[in-house]
């Protein structure tokens, strides 16, 4: 996995941004994007991306394995309309991993197998197909048949209103997607807010410009710079904001801080003071200050 600081996302008609909306009028959804930090553990909730979407940002973030349970599909379904057993979906996309039935553990509809693989197996596992709930921790190897039932009871008896990671043995990330939309992302990598912004802003430009055209089937967008985001964020915890094209070759996200997270039902302020300007040919992206016209 790259590490590279501004690098090219490939954005398709399947984006989150561009196959969900808001309400009868189907307004696109905005960039939403709130942070917490305490005790050195970064807490993300995001709107919108899919896991598919976001499997580097969480192997450039996690250790060496993935673990990934609670997965629910449509994409996989028997002649009874059951969904497969998470196992049963690995073997079909020729995924290396290993499974654990935690059915014993189950709390979630969809509890059934607990999967470890590295992360490079990700784009592989997600392949043609998306779920609607997801989770997924990080794991520093493979683990054993002990330590994968310990893992599967602490996230399965966890109340989720409290913090993940910590309650679960040997993990730094935690990552949860419902409505292969909403993203929750615990992790204890200072980089992950900014991983986590720039990726959606990428996300959130290519569904822009992917919709003046119908017969483009994908773009490609780089990131922002994780220092412009940086600096964005000291601004404030909660940011939501919408994307349109200001030029033939200009694309701006403008954003406010609001008083609490972005929930589906909120209004986007009339007023988005800050800007994020990306130049089309170039690729590269600018802040413009508060107020500022161009």
């Amino acid at each position: 996995m790259t590490d590279q600081d501004g690098r090219p996302v490939r954005v398709d008609r399947w984006a989150a941004f561009h196959v969900n909306a808001q309400g009868l009028g189907q307004e696109p959804f905005p960039v939403a994007f709130s942070l917490v930090s305490a005790g050195g553990l970064h807490t993300i909730r995001a709107a919108a991306a899919s896991a598919a979407e976001l499997a580097d940002v969480l192997a450039a973030l996690g250790q060496e394995y993935a673990v990934v349970l609670n997965v629910g599909t449509n994409s996989f379904l028997d002649e009874d309309w059951a969904q497969w057993p998470l196992a049963r979906i690995a073997r079909a996309q020729g995924v290396t991993a290993t499974a654990y039935d935690i059915r014993w553990s189950a709390s979630r509809h969809w509890s059934d197998d607990l999967l470890v693989l590295p992360w490079t197996e990700m784009d592989r596992l997600f392949a043609g197909w998306s779920c609607h709930d997801i989770e997924i921790l990080d794991a520093p190897g493979p683990l054993s048949p002990g330590q994968a039932d310990e893992v599967a009871l602490a996230v399965n008896s966890h109340d989720q209103t409290t913090a993940m990671v910590p309650d679960v043995p040997g993990a730094t990330l935690y990552f949860s997607g419902h409505d292969d939309c909403y993203v929750h992302l615990e992790t204890t990598d200072p980089t992950g807010p900014v991983r986590m912004l720039a990726r959606l802003l990428a996300l959130k430009a290519g569904v822009v410009l992917l919709g003046e055209d119908e017969e483009t089937e994908a773009v490609t967008v780089a990131e922002p710079p994780r220092d412009l985001l940086a600096r964005l964020l000291t601004g404030g915890e909660h940011w939501v904001g919408r994307a349109a094209r200001t030029s033939p070759t200009e694309l701006t996200v403008s954003l406010a801080v609001t008083g609490c997270a972005w929930r589906l039902a909120d209004p986007v302020p009339e007023r988005l003071p800050y800007r994020l300007v990306l130049d089309l040919p170039g690729g590269t992206w600018v802040a413009l200050e508060p107020g500022r016209s161009d």
